[in-house]
């Protein structure tokens, strides 16, 4: 009897999953153009400005994500995302380890990662969907300086942090079009790492494309990493916020 059980619950998740209509697979890959902010401190040196001071330039960084939506009510959806921040450009005069650094290269990168698991509150419910959950964020950082003399060596610092963010999304589809205006927001603050994330977009999807249908997307985002490097591993503290526009291809399956 279980057994028969068993395979009536299976056979009817089955069902469930080749019903299109309840399952959601949608994704895009695009580049965003962000502008870095803040300081930097080794342990015992003087603070530098990321900008002023370390010549760190605006750059362009891909980024891509993907999401499932599912009809099993009590098992979460999952969103997956991907963006790398990379900024370079040429010190003035800064201080690491004791040593002076002039007019070489250096590259801050914070490499991340997201999995999202979260619940429709709202799925395009008078046009309107919310969601709610839970991101891990994992950031795989480093910084690295070219070698100023024979008394200052070149440096190439690692750091990772894994981060648990609260995760809120909504959307609202403008009516009779295929444009919909969207905002997320994810953030955490604690032992004295913050991770705050935050964009607003507006997409085209064209619906009227059957099966795989393909879209535009357009917005701004935003984020503060700001690090205690004792708990990341680095010899030093990061306090770094970088903004600016996105811009993609989609498709929703």
């Amino acid at each position: 009897m279980k057994k028969l059980l068993s395979i009536a619950a299976i056979s009817a998740l089955f069902t469930i999953a080749a019903n299109a209509d309840l399952i959601r697979v949608e994704g895009a890959v695009g580049v965003w153009q962000s502008d870095p902010t803040g300081t930097m401190q080794y342990k015992g040196n003087p603070e530098f400005d990321l900008v002023d001071e370390a010549g760190l330039d605006a750059s362009t960084n891909s980024y891509v994500w993907v999401y499932l939506k599912h009809p099993v009510p009590v098992i979460p959806n999952i969103r997956l995302e991907y963006v790398n921040p990379t900024f370079d450009g040429k010190v003035g005069n800064i201080e690491w380890d004791g040593n002076t650094y002039a007019s070489v290269n250096n590259t801050l990168t914070l490499t991340q990662y997201d999995a999202v698991l979260y619940y429709n509150i709202l799925d395009n419910t008078f046009w309107s969907t919310i969601d709610l959950g839970l991101d891990i964020k994992y950031i795989d950082g480093s910084y690295k300086l070219d070698e100023s003399s024979a008394t200052a060596p070149a440096v190439d610092e690692v750091f990772s942090i894994t981060m648990p963010l609260a995760y809120a999304r909504a959307r609202v589809q403008l009516p009779v079009t295929d444009i919909g205006i969207e905002a997320i927001a994810r953030g955490m603050s604690y032992s004295g790492n913050t991770v705050v994330d935050a964009e607003i977009k507006i997409d085209y999807t064209m619906d009227f494309v059957p099966v795989v249908q393909p879209g535009l997307e357009l917005g701004y985002r935003y984020q503060q990493v700001k690090l205690d490097g004792g708990t990341v591993g680095l010899d030093a503290n990061i306090d770094t916020t970088f903004s600016g526009i996105y811009g993609g291809i989609m498709v929703r399956f």
